[in-house]
């Protein structure tokens, strides 16, 4: 009788042990959202910037075909006059799809700097 007894008690799980796992799990589970939502945001960071130098490379073409006069320029008119598509426009952090996501900054007749109007502040980089 005893033998049975120990053999049936290893079948089955206890309370505590089901409760232990099931904390483990959601403590691992909180890790992995959080380093998930931090890596989703790392890379809509990575690829704004990417786009703003690709719009920076459009504006030094269109400077070629046009004459800017100093000051700022929305992406916008770039992809108006076909030098950007619309993808480069748009923040992928932007709530909105109005494609005028950036501004070019022109000094000398020269593009120097492109800002991201969505997260300009979380999204700089140097020319």
């Amino acid at each position: 009788m005893k033998v049975t007894a120990y053999v049936h008690s290893m079948l089955g799980f206890t309370l505590i042990e089901l409760l232990v796992v099931v904390t483990v799990i959601g403590i691992l589970a909180t890790m992995a959202i959080a380093n998930f939502s931090r890596m989703r945001s790392n890379a809509k960071r990575a690829a704004c910037i990417a786009q703003q130098r690709g719009v920076l490379e459009a504006a030094y073409n269109y400077t070629i075909d046009f004459d800017p006069a100093d000051g700022q320029m929305n992406v916008s008119v770039l992809h108006g006059a076909g030098f950007v598509p619309q993808g480069l426009c748009e923040c992928p952090e932007s709530p909105i799809e109005d494609f005028d996501d950036y501004r070019i900054v022109w000094q000398d007749d020269i593009p120097i700097d492109v800002d991201c109007l969505v997260k300009g502040d979380d999204h700089p980089w140097e020319p």
